[in-house]
């Protein structure tokens, strides 16, 4: 078991003892100067470390090298559930804080409780290099699709005493020279074993441990540290630079975005499916808009998405399903070139959407009178979502991207609301997590995923529902009674076909309240540069700082769904 002593205590030295002897017995086997794959976790991301577990265990191609360090007592006996590498973490007073708030809790809500963490996850680290690992340091939300273990191994990159990931997302650029603008993110950074990696890991630790300000956590400490003086690039290499921190000098290689990449480069640009593009080795969840209180929901859906969620049970994959065929997912494709102004993408974005949330209020519909799942239809955006200006609907840094793009679920949909009832995934019992009118969702590409038995995925019955008005619960049962035994009914189009369980008022009243509250999404409006009289960088979106100023425009839109149409006589 890893002691933490004096954790977070100013002006005190923050002693680590640790016994060698805790660690798994297949990485103690390993030899000096091993890659360890390694991250951090309590309780209330337990399942988000075990599904890192999975696909880092995927990814090498061997389960030996990866570790979880396990805060609390809930992830501990989720990797003991899981039959997952783990060795238990004492942190003091810090373990007794966190059981205070239980498994279920959002640290990041916690401003005064995360930056001990901060110490804790870095004094980890610190112990594994000074046992002689060298160690891939990663958030339980940064997976591993590939093998980074030869790249860092080979010239120049083995000269490299750090690598780390960045915040940025120009792609194009990164590859040309890296962007030392952006923040370095210490959700992926790889520390070798060497004296001088070992001794900055204790002054990166010590920094954060006698901050006084709470929002000094890894990532800012290790920025301040490491860009503390000017960064020399290395004559052998354009992405190795110097770095001098206090009497130390790093080699510190900046990790290519294109296979390091993040929530937006990976999810929203799509940058590794452009054509050269190299295979990714690594995403990050950053840029998502859906951080439940107790569960990661948006993260999951995108992980989902990917096919880099491992842990969903034997029962996700044991329903019945109800699709919408790609021609009825979607109003007719409309392209977008790199010069589109914003508030012609914005008008095709929100149209796209009003027919979204129609479609799916008709699917949820007909999902609920069949008592099957729904797969989620493809979703295109139009524009970008972020929290600042935007030119072309695209945001600085990703100007060359694709528009329209398939967009994540937490990009056009309020995704927690979409998991209110059950479990969340990854435990026993996924497969009850519902929406609030009891139908179970599933992610678009649903269907390809190699977990679904080959009877259920070759197995899907096209069908058009008859005639051409709305139907009702009553009408759609009698429709689809044919087809009752089909693992997968794909309708052909669903739009504007049904309207309602007009058999059951009561029934029909809580659909009506219950999926407007779904379907109804309240986010940051889109702020254009277009219409802005050319109004500075940095100028304030929506309104004027202050009177007179220039102001980048918005618009709002995200609307409730309309009515349901009146039933076919």
């Amino acid at each position: 078991m890893l002691q933490f002593k004096n954790v977070g205590e100013q002006d005190d030295r923050h002693v680590v003892l640790a016994e060698f002897s805790k660690l798994p017995l297949a990485i103690r086997s390993l030899s000096n100067g091993s890659d360890l794959a390694v991250t951090f976790a309590t309780g209330s991301v337990a399942t988000m470390a075990i599904n890192w577990v999975k696909t880092a265990t995927k990814a090498w191609g061997d389960s030996r090298p990866v570790l979880v360090g396990a805060l609390d007592a809930a992830m501990l006996a989720a990797c003991e559930e899981h039959n997952a590498p783990c060795i238990p973490i004492d942190g003091g007073d810090v373990s007794k804080e966190l059981e205070v708030g239980g498994a279920g809790s959002n640290l990041r809500s916690r401003p005064k409780l995360y930056p001990k963490m901060s110490v804790l996850k870095v004094g980890f680290y610190g112990q594994l290099l000074s046992w002689g690992y060298n160690v891939w340091a990663c958030d339980a939300d940064a997976v591993f699709a590939g093998d980074p273990r030869s790249l860092l191994g080979a010239e120049p990159w083995s000269d490299a005493d750090i690598a780390v990931a960045t915040d940025c997302i120009d792609v194009p650029a990164d590859s040309r020279s890296p962007l030392l603008h952006c923040d370095f993110n210490t959700g992926m950074v790889f520390l070798r074993s060497r004296p001088a990696v070992i001794a900055f890991t204790e002054r990166w630790r010590e920094t954060i441990a006698s901050a006084k300000e709470t929002r000094i956590r890894d990532q800012a400490a290790f920025n301040m540290l490491t860009k503390a003086g000017p960064l020399v690039r290395r004559f052998n290499s354009r992405r190795l630079y110097d770095s001098t921190v206090g009497e130390l000098t790093l080699s510190i290689g900046v990790l290519p975005l294109s296979q390091f990449l993040n929530g937006h480069t990976f999810f929203v640009q799509r940058a590794h499916t452009l054509p050269g593009a190299p295979p990714p080795l690594a995403v990050h969840m950053t840029y998502q808009f859906a951080e439940g209180d107790t569960f990661a929901y948006g993260k999951r859906q995108r992980l989902r998405q990917a096919g880099l969620w491992l842990v969903d049970e034997p029962g996700y994959y044991a329903g019945r399903y109800l699709s919408v065929s790609a021609s009825g997912a979607t109003l007719p494709h409309v392209a977008m070139d790199v010069n589109v102004d914003s508030r012609v993408a914005v008008k095709q974005h929100l149209s796209e959407h009003a027919h979204r949330i129609e479609l799916l209020r008709a699917m949820l519909g007909i999902a609920k009178a069949l008592g099957r799942e729904l797969i989620l239809p493809p979703m295109l955006c139009y524009c970008d979502f972020m929290w600042k200006e935007m030119r072309n609907c695209r945001v600085g840094g990703a100007e060359s991207m694709r528009l329209p793009f398939e967009c994540p679920m937490d990009h056009v949909l309020n995704t927690p609301a979409w998991f209110s009832k059950g479990v969340p995934g990854g435990a026993p019992g996924a497969s009850l997590e519902t929406t609030s009118i009891g139908v179970a969702i599933r992610e678009p590409n649903f269907l390809q995923s190699p977990k679904l038995p080959k009877s259920v995925s070759s197995n899907v019955t096209k069908v058009s529902l008859p005639g051409f008005g709305a139907l009702s619960a009553k009408q759609i049962i009698a429709a689809l009674a044919p087809f009752v035994s089909a693992p997968v009914i794909e309708l052909s189009d669903a739009f504007h076909r049904f309207c309602g369980f007009s058999e059951d008022k009561t029934e029909h009243d809580a659909f009506l309240v219950e999926t407007a509250q779904l379907l109804t999404y309240r986010r940051t409006p889109f702020c254009m540069m277009e219409g802005s009289n050319n109004a500075p960088l940095f100028s304030q979106c929506c309104s004027p700082r202050k009177p007179g100023d220039k102001f980048f425009p918005c618009v709002n839109g995200f609307d409730p769904p309309a009515p349901l149409p009146q039933c076919a006589q």
